[in-house]
């Protein structure tokens, strides 16, 4: 009996470290998310009340978005809502729209939608920039990294602020 326990343990630890290394990244993930609202400008008369992080498609992130937003409550003295959507409904309150890989049917219906409006759009799927997104993540060497277009990021009425330029892999169309 521990025999089988042992080869069962084995055949599934793969698994389980896989699971683990995930959850790990879109901790990551989360924690950039959050950030990135601190790294770049709105104009004074888009930001209002609340300071609205948006996940459209499929979220990722489970409770860790939730949960750095209950720690750190604020971004650039704004009170951060997180709002979960599944159609383009509410799109064009959101400040950050962090657009899932399942959406990515959908990438060019929001980018029309969202065309020069002051909204910094995020996702870790493959060629988001190259697509019309503003920041992507990507894995290198084992760690997360960002990739942005600035040009995409200052057409919307955004400004990215140097720091966030010098550790982002720059993309131009």
């Amino acid at each position: 009996m521990r025999f089988l326990f042992i080869i069962i343990a084995l055949i599934l630890l793969p698994h389980v470290a896989f699971a683990l290394t995930s959850a790990e990244e879109y901790e990551i993930k989360a924690v950039y998310l959050f950030n990135l609202g601190n790294f770049v400008k709105w104009k004074e008369n888009v930001l209002t009340e609340n300071f609205e992080i948006c996940v459209f498609g499929a979220d990722p992130f489970g409770i860790n978005l939730d949960y750095i937003v209950e720690k750190e409550q604020q971004i650039q003295s704004y009170d951060v809502v997180i709002k979960q959507l599944s159609s383009l409904e509410g799109i064009l309150s959101c400040q950050v729209l962090f657009m899932s890989r399942a959406a990515q049917p959908q990438f060019t219906t929001v980018f029309a939608a969202i065309k020069n409006k002051p909204i910094l759009t995020v996702s870790d799927a493959d060629s988001f920039v190259t697509q019309g997104g503003m920041v992507q993540f990507y894995s290198l060497d084992g760690k997360i990294r960002l990739m942005l277009d600035p040009e995409t990021i200052e057409d919307s009425g955004l400004k990215a602020s140097s720091q966030l330029l010098k550790i982002a892999q720059l993309i131009k169309k």
